[in-house]
C-alpha cells in the first residue's frame, strides 16, 4: 500500500511539474513576442531615421543642385597666371587641351602653363591649318608641304607633287588633299607618318565637277567630297562619298554613293564621326550616317543667308542675322538626328563659337556670353585683356585664356 502510495504522490508531483513547466514555456512565448515586436519597432524606427536623414540630404542637394543651375556669373578672377612669349604674327587655337599656334615660320604645341611640348620650324607663304580631335596638319595653299602632328609631337611630313588647293586630316594622321593639276583635279590619301601617297584619283569639271570641299572620318577610311559645276547655265552641286576599306573596294573609284543638288552650292562637309556627316549649302543643311555606305537622315531647307557655321562631335551651329530686329543675331543649333535643339540670340561680334559639355560659349578678343544647354544665360562680361584664345576646362565656371602677355586660368563668380 505504501509503494500505491508513493507512486500517486510521486504521479502528482510530476503532473504539478508538468504543470509548473508549461505555465514557464506560455509566459517565455509571451517574453519572446514581445522582444521581437520592440525590436521590430526599433528596426522601423531607424528605417525612418535613415529614410529622414536621405529625405533631408536629397533636399538639400535638390537646393543646391537648382541654386547651382539658376546662378549667373558677373564677373571672374585670375587664380592663375604664366608668361607666353611668342610672335606677333602667331595665331594659337584650343587643341585638345593643348595650345597650338602657328605662323609662316613654323608650329609648335605647348601646356597651358606655357610649357613647350614640341616644335617645328618650316617656310610657308600661306599656311591653313585643319584639325581632327587631337591630331592637326598645317599646309602651304598652292604650295606643296604639309606637315602633320598630334598633342605629343610631330607625326610626319607630306612633300606633294602639285600645288595644294585643299585638305583634311584624320585623328589618326591620313590626309586627304585635293591636288591641282589643270585642267584637271587630283584627290590623294597620304600616310601622314610617312608621307606616302595611299589612294589617289582624278576628277574633271566635265566628269563630277571641281571639288570644293573635303572632308575625312576619323579613322580615315571614308572621305566625303563636294563638288561644283555648270550645267546648262544653271550651278549644280554634289556629294560624293568613298570608301577605302574592304567594302569600297567593290565600287568604281571607291565611290559608294552620292547625292546631287541643283542650284546649291556646298562650301562645307564635315564628318562628325566614323557615322554621321553634315553638309551645309546655301540654302539647307543636309545630314547622312553609315558606316559604310552613307545614307541621307534628312535636310532642313534654309531661306536666309548663313553667315557663319561652328560645330562639335555632337552639334552644329547655323547663325544668321536676326532679322526681327531685338538682337544683331540668331543661332540655330542641330544634333546629330537632323534635329533643331536649341534657338539663341546674342549681340557679340563674336570670333569663335565653342560647343562644350557645359553649355554654349560665344566670345571674341575681349569678351563672353555662356550659355547652358537649356539656353539659360550663365554669364555675360568684358575680359580685362584682349584674348587670342579660349579654352573651356569642362567647368562651366573655369576657363584658359590667352592674352597678350601670357595665359591665365579663371574662375567666374
Amino acid at each position: 500500500m505504501a509503494e500505491i502510495k508513493d507512486f500517486k504522490r510521486n504521479q502528482f508531483l510530476i503532473k504539478g511539474n508538468r504543470h509548473k513547466k508549461t505555465t514557464t514555456a506560455d509566459e517565455s512565448l509571451k517574453d519572446n513576442k514581445s522582444l521581437d515586436n520592440m525590436l521590430a519597432r526599433h528596426r522601423q524606427l531607424k528605417l525612418y531615421t535613415v529614410l529622414a536623414v536621405l529625405a533631408l540630404v536629397g533636399f538639400f542637394l535638390l537646393c543646391a543642385y537648382f541654386n547651382w543651375k539658376n546662378i549667373v556669373y558677373t564677373d571672374y578672377e585670375v587664380v592663375q597666371e604664366h608668361e607666353w612669349v611668342r610672335a606677333d604674327d602667331t595665331k594659337c587655337l584650343n587643341l585638345d587641351g593643348t595650345l597650338f599656334s602657328y605662323s609662316k615660320d613654323g608650329m609648335n604645341c605647348t601646356d597651358t602653363r606655357g610649357n613647350v611640348i614640341w616644335n617645328q620650324t618650316y617656310e610657308m607663304q600661306n599656311p591653313i591649318v585643319r584639325t581632327k580631335k587631337k591630331t592637326v596638319a598645317v599646309g602651304d595653299y598652292n604650295g606643296r608641304s604639309i606637315y602633320v602632328a598630334n598633342t605629343q609631337g610631330n607625326i610626319g611630313y607630306i612633300d606633294t607633287t602639285m600645288p595644294i588647293r585643299d585638305f583634311c586630316v584624320s585623328s589618326n594622321g591620313i590626309v586627304a588633299v585635293i591636288l591641282d593639276n589643270a585642267p584637271s583635279t587630283v584627290i590623294c590619301l597620304y600616310d601622314g607618318a610617312r608621307g606616302e601617297v595611299l589612294v589617289d584619283f582624278m576628277t574633271t569639271m566635265s566628269k563630277s565637277g571641281y571639288p570644293i570641299a573635303v572632308d575625312i572620318s576619323d579613322n580615315g577610311t571614308q572621305l566625303a567630297v563636294s563638288y561644283i559645276k555648270a550645267e546648262k547655265g544653271e550651278v549644280y552641286s554634289s556629294i560624293g562619298f568613298y570608301n577605302f576599306s574592304a567594302v569600297g573596294q567593290n565600287y568604281t573609284d571607291n565611290l559608294v554613293g552620292g547625292y546631287g543638288y541643283s542650284d546649291a552650292v556646298v562650301p562645307l562637309v564635315h564628318f562628325m564621326d566614323n557615322d554621321t556627316v553634315f553638309a551645309v549649302a546655301d540654302n539647307r543643311i543636309m545630314f547622312f550616317r553609315g558606316r559604310q555606305k552613307p545614307e541621307s537622315l534628312g535636310e532642313t531647307i534654309i531661306s536666309e543667308e548663313i553667315q557663319s557655321v561652328f560645330y562639335d562631335e555632337s552639334h552644329i551651329g547655323l547663325v544668321f542675322f536676326n532679322s526681327s530686329g531685338d538682337t544683331t543675331y540668331r543661332m540655330e543649333v542641330y544634333d546629330t538626328n537632323a534635329k533643331k535643339v536649341n534657338e539663341l540670340f546674342f549681340d557679340m561680334e563674336y570670333t569663335d563659337i565653342l560647343f562644350e559639355s557645359i553649355g554654349i560659349v560665344i566670345h571674341d578678343d575681349s569678351g563672353c556670353i555662356i550659355y547652358n544647354w537649356e539656353g539659360k544665360l550663365k554669364f555675360e562680361g568684358d575680359f580685362r585683356e584682349y584674348i587670342s584664345c579660349l579654352i573651356p576646362s569642362g567647368n562651366i565656371a573655369k576657363y584658359t585664356i590667352v592674352t597678350e602677355d601670357g595665359i591665365q586660368v579663371i574662375e567666374l563668380h
